[in-house]
Order: structure tokens, then sequence, then C-alpha cells
């Protein structure tokens, strides 16, 4: 089993990916609000790496909130949610696209 994690900018598409997730039989996925590290570090000043950190990441709007959406899929199903997910939110690989990432999950309780 994986728990795969979705982050998204692009908020309008958290209802395509949950129905995707659906139509390829997968449930059970949760939406979470989540901030990035350019809002986090908008407003410090204090830190000696501050400034370094916001030219890395210079184009992005720090008032933008996104979305983290995980869910936990059974391994024959990993391809099935990665081809659902990738088919509403198109190449990741673009700038500010998101990130999709699995973890193997060692158990899980609640699950069915």
């Amino acid at each position: 089993m994986q728990l795969l994690f979705l982050i998204i900018k692009r908020v309008e598409l958290v209802d395509e990916v949950m129905k995707a997730l659906a139509t390829a039989g997968i449930h059970g996925g949760t939406a979470i609000d989540s901030v990035g590290m350019a809002k986090s570090i908008s407003t410090m000043d204090n830190l000696p790496t501050i400034s370094f950190l916001r030219e890395m990441l210079k184009g992005e709007d720090p008032s933008m909130k996104g979305k983290t959406i995980f869910v936990a899929v059974p391994d024959e199903q990993v391809e099935a949610a990665k081809d659902a997910i990738l088919s509403v939110t198109g190449d990741l690989s673009l700038p500010n696209a998101g990130v999709l990432f699995g973890v193997p999950v060692t158990f899980a309780l609640g699950i069915n």
C-alpha cells in the first residue's frame, strides 16, 4: 500500500482530481489546505538565508494557498491513481504545476 500525496496550487482542480480517482475505483481521499515555503518566508527577515530562499522562489505568489490531496492506495492501483491524477493536472514537470509522490504504508487501520 502507498500513501499518495498531490500538492497543487490550482485549487480549482481538487474536485476533478477526486472525481477522476473515484472513476478509477480509488476512494477515501482527503484534501487539506496547504501553504508553501514562499508564503511561509515572505514576512521573515531575521534569518541569514531568507534572501537566498526568496531569490530561489522568485515568481511564486506568496499569497496563494494550495491544496494537498492524500489517498491510501493498494500497490496494484498506484499506476491507475497516477494516471487519473495526471489526466486532470497535466504534466507535473512544468514549473508550479504540482508535486505527486508516494510513501510506502507499513500498516493501516480503518481502511477497507
